[in-house]
């Protein structure tokens, strides 16, 4: 209970988006199981494709954003350049 009640509070260390994506993929890997055991027996397991979809969404949607946001919360242009390949210069413009 401390957990659903440290999520929901304003001052907490936990990344809500992470928390979403990772409930959402659960979500996605309990179909797949459930998708592969129904077909071992021979049955159909029906489910509507937006809902799947939806699901597939959500995961990506925020496990980008949460990576997005941990990228860009760098203290340091040390600590971005440590986690960014070819660091923090500009790419050079193409001509032509």
């Amino acid at each position: 209970m401390s957990f659903i009640k440290q999520l929901f509070s304003d001052d907490n260390d936990i990344n809500e988006k992470s928390v979403l994506g990772f409930l959402s993929f659960a979500v996605l890997f309990i179909y797949g199981i459930v998708d592969v055991i129904t077909g071992l027996e021979g049955k159909v397991f029906v489910i509507e494709p937006v809902i799947l979809e939806v699901f597939a969404a959500l995961t990506a949607g925020c496990f980008g954003i949460s990576s997005y946001e941990k990228v860009q919360n760098r203290k340091t242009d040390a600590e971005r350049e440590k986690n960014l390949p070819g660091g923090l210069d500009p790419l050079p413009e193409d001509e032509g």
